[in-house]
């Protein structure tokens, strides 16, 4: 069964095979053979075939949404809120998640597999936190939802930090949280116009641990080019 895995792993990598990922997820997902975590209307989540990282999972939409841009659009936005919300139910039924835990989704040259899919997993720091007195925040983008900010402690050559502009908003205000997913989402393409960071490759992140009271509205990273020692 391991071998089975493997050999559909390396197949789904091929150039071409995006689209029928992401419509066997959406059609067929009982047929694949993985240990399944999360399996909703909207998303399926499983443990990673070939983990690189402690509990490594990957959540997905079960549509065909080749890359984070075009998640971006009317038809595609509200599945990056409900892979969030579903990360939050998996830390709910999995307490190992509880105390850390990273969420990484590559984009670009970084993205092996042309189906849009999330990385879930334990004990691994991908991004320097960031903590916003460190220094005064430079701003690169500012809008009604978000605030886009050079990392005051980068770790990688292109090191932004994405996080909402007001922290007083609802827990639960559905409308907010939607406008402020998809800000997240065009803040890639208002970064790759600066600094093309689709043809170097990037990657979103967040990272959670203990203390971090986040879990509505989070903090995200977006990393791009070679990481600094």
């Amino acid at each position: 069964m391991n071998q089975v895995k493997k050999l559909l792993f390396k197949i789904a990598k091929g150039p071409f095979m995006g689209k029928i990922v992401g419509k066997a997820f959406q059609h067929c997902s009982w047929a694949i053979p993985v240990k399944k975590v999360y399996n909703s209307k909207e998303i399926i989540a499983f443990y990673h075939p070939q983990p690189s990282y402690e509990k490594h999972m990957i959540l997905s939409p079960k549509r065909a949404v080749k890359n984070l841009q075009q998640m971006e659009s009317d038809s595609f936005s509200k599945y990056f809120v409900k892979i969030w919300e579903t990360a939050k139910e998996i830390c709910l039924m999995h307490p190992e998640y509880n105390d850390s835990f990273v969420i990484v989704a590559n984009g670009g040259k970084r993205q092996e597999v042309q189906q849009v899919h999330f990385h879930m997993f334990t004990n691994h720091d991908i991004v320097n936190e960031y903590v916003a007195q460190e220094r005064a925040e430079n701003a690169f983008y500012t809008d009604k939802d978000i605030c886009v900010l050079e990392h005051p402690n980068p770790n990688w050559e292109v090191h932004f930090v994405i996080k909402p502009v007001s922290s007083s908003q609802t827990a639960g205000d559905e409308e907010y949280k939607d406008t402020y997913f998809r800000s997240i989402l065009h803040s890639i393409d208002l970064l790759n116009a600066e600094f093309n960071i689709v043809q170097r490759g990037y990657s979103l992140v967040y990272q959670s641990n203990k203390q971090k009271s986040d879990k509505e509205y989070p903090t995200f990273h977006i990393v791009s080019g070679k990481k600094l020692k």
